[in-house]
């Protein structure tokens, strides 16, 4: 029986950095994100091509999604899904407007709360029917879930409510040998990153470069995350030598957050 573990948000950043340490740890990927060009890219860079799937969807569409996903597990017979890591996610402000369309907030918590819960959801079925008695789900929620910043409460709203969502979760799949967590990272060197802090030194009149270099000072390590490092974090949160952590905000943040 072959293992498969589903990744959402797939397409770029730590999505297509842990699809690809999935993959080279012998796993099937099944790579899912709004659009089909970035998941084919991530096709190519991942080991065993021939064993990997990908599905172009709207996690938060909970009908397409477990539509699709019931079809490519039916098509697997020989395939079981062990690990789900719930990443897909939007960034940016929001500020309020009583025209919903000219405020972010329903399109960011739409993303990073509902898109995460029906992720979890629709594999919820196949994680309890895998044969390994311990299976995981790993959420992506965001050092800024630690604490507000100004024109962002849409975004610390959503990734501060997924942290409740597993403990919940957490609590609820644990007799069937679920694990939940969530990572909580700061800065990672990620488009998302680069087009925050663009954002930033825009509105502080500085370069792109000045701006980076003033994050990093902040943190006591002086650099930011890779995606490889949070992907081999995450691979580490469903391997089978994990199996305490649940129900957790696990912390990856260079020492920006320190509870």
């Amino acid at each position: 029986m072959r293992k498969a573990i589903l990744v959402t948000g797939a397409g770029s950043g730590i999505g297509r950095a842990s699809a690809c340490r999935f993959a080279s740890d012998g796993f099937d990927v099944i790579l899912v994100g709004r659009r089909l060009a970035p998941l084919e890219e991530t096709m190519r860079s991942l080991d065993g091509p021939g064993h990997h799937l990908s599905l172009a969807l709207d996690v938060s569409d909970r009908l397409v999604f477990h539509d699709r996903l019931a079809e490519v597990m039916a098509e697997g017979k020989n395939r079981e899904l062990i690990g789900v890591f719930a990443n897909a996610g939007i960034g940016g402000g929001n500020s309020y407007a009583l025209d919903e369309e000219e405020d972010r907030w329903g399109e960011i918590m739409m993303a990073n709360v509902t898109g995460v819960y029906v992720t979890l959801q629709t594999a919820l079925p196949y994680l309890k029917a895998a044969e390994q008695a311990i299976t995981h789900a790993v959420v992506t929620s965001s050092v800024l879930a630690r604490f507000g910043v100004p024109g962002q409460s849409a975004y610390v709203t959503s990734k501060t409510a997924v942290l409740g969502l597993v403990r919940s979760l957490a609590v609820e799949w644990g007799g069937d040998g679920i694990l939940v967590n969530a990572i909580c990272p700061g800065w990672v060197e990620t488009a998302m990153a680069q087009e925050s802090i663009q954002r930033m030194a825009d509105g502080q009149g500085m370069s792109y470069e000045e701006c980076h270099s003033q994050q990093c000072a902040l943190l006591p390590t002086g650099r930011m995350s890779q995606p490889s490092e949070v992907a081999n974090f995450v691979s580490w949160l469903m391997s089978p030598e994990q199996q305490g952590f649940t129900g957790q905000g696990l912390d990856l943040n260079n020492g920006s957050w320190m509870s």
